[in-house]
């Protein structure tokens, strides 16, 4: 990830997406990285991946964050897992490990951007530390 500011009021973010990999609980444990970072959830409609969740991870990492978000021993979220699982699920990751405030405002920036149904866009907030919050997606695949 890189981060820059210009004008104290605006902030440009280039973030790396992972390929995309269908969700199974043992090979997600080998493939997410013990880093703090966002999560997409996502669908296949047609040819393509659609987001239905971004999901940030700064404390404990995207490998136990997803753990937490769909593994049935230890989940935390039952009710949004059940809602999740009902459908052949993939994700992608981005590693996002400079600070909490910029893991905001990307989620902010994708939240507004992609409309994932799972998400509140209509309430989620950035930092508030800028005016504008611009982002470059790559993607590995």
């Amino acid at each position: 990830m890189e981060k820059k500011i210009f004008n104290d009021r605006e902030v440009y973010y280039k973030i790396e997406w992972s390929r995309v990999f269908e969700y199974d609980r043992i090979s997600a444990t080998r493939i997410l990285p013990e880093l703090s970072g966002i999560i997409s959830i996502l669908r296949k409609e047609k040819k393509s991946y659609v987001p239905i969740l971004f999901f940030a991870c700064w404390r404990d990492g995207c490998r136990v964050g997803l753990k937490k978000l769909l593994d049935e021993f230890i989940c935390k979220h039952p009710k949004l897992r059940d809602e999740i699982l009902q459908d052949d699920v993939y994700y992608r990751y981005s590693v996002v490990d400079t600070s909490a405030k910029d893991m905001n405002d990307i989620m902010y920036w994708l939240i507004k951007e992609y409309k994932p149904h799972l998400n509140d866009h209509e309430n989620y907030r950035d930092s508030g530390r800028f005016k504008s919050i611009y982002i470059n997606e790559y993607f590995e695949d």
